[in-house]
Order: structure tokens, then C-alpha cells, then sequence
């Protein structure tokens, strides 16, 4: 009984292993798909940092929201991932 392996081995198993591998497969497509998306965000958000940063370097009397308004325009969003 300790030598016994706890279910027969044949189209059980197979089956199991197939259904384990897909589902690892699945994970990781989604997981491509939300670091990629993540990677788009965060680039939008660095673009926007260092854009206004610029902008309120040239200003005289310094405008964190007009410079932010005028970062938003140039720096194009990601595309929404559904």
C-alpha cells in the first residue's frame, strides 16, 4: 500500500495533466497581457511626469495644473484594454 500509486495511471491522468498544462498556458497569456498593459500605463504616467516638469521649467510664475493640462496633450494615453 505505501508502494501503491494513488490512482491507476492511464487516460485519468493524461487528462489531468493536459487540463494542468492549459491552465498554465491561459495564466500565462494573461499574465503577458496585463504586464503589457501595465508596461503602456506606466509609460503614459512617466511620459506625463517628465513632460510637465519641462513645461514648469520654462514658466515664469509656476503652474503644476496648467503645465500637467499641457503634458496631457502631448503625451498620447494608452490604448483601453478590455
Amino acid at each position: 500500500m505505501a508502494g501503491e500509486p494513488l490512482e491507476p495511471a492511464g487516460e485519468n491522468t493524461s487528462r489531468k495533466a493536459i487540463s494542468t498544462l492549459l491552465a498554465a498556458v491561459r495564466m500565462a497569456i494573461f499574465m503577458v497581457m496585463v504586464g503589457t498593459a501595465a508596461d503602456a500605463e506606466d509609460d503614459y504616467v512617466a511620459c506625463l511626469i517628465d513632460t510637465a516638469a519641462k513645461i514648469m521649467k520654462s514658466q515664469v510664475v509656476k503652474d503644476p495644473a496648467a503645465a500637467l493640462e499641457k503634458a496631457a496633450r502631448i503625451c498620447k494615453p494608452p490604448p483601453q484594454v478590455t
